[in-house]
């Protein structure tokens, strides 16, 4: 039950003892003994009334999760690969560095123009994309149903370049401070692990010890308490 429902329902509870007490202040009047059996009919809609209400508001909030997956699945990943696929004539290099070795073997990789000098502002803009897929992630995190550890697996292929690391220590002043902190952390913690990363299931045990981590639940908690 989500908070507004909560709400609600407290309100039902409150207004309907009130009247109840009101009416029952007078118990030998004409409209008393009319409204005993009004209360009798009315306490037995009052509960199936909480229900439905609930089950309106249940259904509301899940189809505002689905709505919001949905849309930071198209902004912050899909989206960034497109950009990927548009830009990589422009930077090839650096989209290049975006994925594992151990990826590149499986997928395929293009090396015909790797040796092109990458243009400057190719790059600065998917990065700033991928970023915001940061912030984007933050915001939505308890909202979102595609699971936290599969984006930080994503986040982890991204952070592993050297490149999306310089850029990171110059634009991530463009962010906010929780922002800053996420990226700092995944950033080290691509540094630290990147030899150690040399298959998907790998991959994703990390991600998942990312989730469970002090550090990442402190960062999500201060994100949605709204300190920074």
């Amino acid at each position: 039950m989500n908070k507004y429902t909560i709400y609600f329902t407290i309100f039902l509870i409150c207004a309907y003892s009130f009247i109840w007490y009101v009416i029952r202040k007078n118990k030998n009047s004409l409209i008393n003994k009319f409204t005993d059996k009004i209360v009798v009919i009315s306490s037995i809609f009052v509960p199936v009334g909480i229900y439905l209400t609930y089950t309106v508001f249940s259904l509301q909030f899940e189809e505002s999760r689905i709505n919001s997956t949905f849309r930071i699945i198209d902004r912050a990943w899909l989206n960034i690969n497109k950009l990927m696929t548009e830009y990589f004539d422009k930077c090839p290099t650096f989209i290049n560095s975006l994925y594992f070795d151990w990826q590149k073997k499986v997928l395929g990789k293009e090396t015909h123009n790797l040796n092109k000098e990458d243009d400057w502002y190719a790059v600065n803009y998917i990065s700033i994309c991928m970023f915001q897929s940061f912030e984007d992630f933050l915001t939505s995190a308890l909202n979102d149903e595609t699971g936290q550890y599969v984006w930080i697996a994503n986040f982890l292929q991204w952070t592993n370049s050297e490149i999306l690391r310089n850029n990171w220590t110059v634009l991530k002043s463009n962010y906010s401070d929780t922002t800053q902190m996420f990226g700092d952390y995944l950033f080290l913690i691509s540094n630290t692990e990147r030899n150690q990363i040399t298959n998907s299931r790998e991959v994703t045990k990390l991600a998942k010890n990312i989730v469970e981590s002090k550090k990442f639940k402190d960062i999500l908690q201060t994100r949605h308490r709204g300190d920074l």
